[in-house]
């Protein structure tokens, strides 16, 4: 091969690295955001003797935050992870809202399994957290 080769498979490998590269990152997860933060830290309504991250810790196996701004201009945070709910051992996805100007967050949208949960559902689940957070506090004191 000659020079002039090694060259052009040079940059067509540097081009080919650079593409992976770009297009690694613009699919890379926000997992580190003060709007995670927020929610970890911050308290669900008549929840407040546990913060979200370890109500959530207690009961999901292995939970997974990240960050996004909807196209709506909305900032969510979205927790993840297995649970039973129902009886049933399955995926959950939790989207909270934050609101930029005062910092306070609210539970939007939850799917189990991919079906879409109705409010009363929400509700169970949340509850159901909170009573697993409860009693598995109790098993380690």
């Amino acid at each position: 091969m000659s020079l002039g080769n090694h060259v052009r498979v040079l940059v067509c490998v540097v081009c080919m690295g650079l593409l992976v590269g770009c297009v690694y990152n613009a699919k890379k997860d926000i997992t580190d955001h003060e709007f995670i933060d927020t929610v970890k830290e911050g308290y669900l309504g008549d929840f407040s003797d546990v913060s979200v991250r370890n109500a959530f810790n207690y009961a999901f196996f292995e939970p997974y935050w990240r960050y996004y701004q909807a196209k709506t201009g909305e900032h969510v945070v979205e927790l993840s992870g297995d649970i039973t709910f129902e009886n049933e051992k399955g995926h959950a996805i939790l989207q909270f809202v934050v609101d930029e100007q005062t910092n306070q967050f609210s539970i939007y949208a939850m799917k189990f399994n991919d079906v879409v949960l109705s409010p009363e559902q929400k509700r169970f689940l949340i509850g159901m957290v909170y009573d697993i957070w409860h009693t598995k506090r109790l098993a380690y004191e």
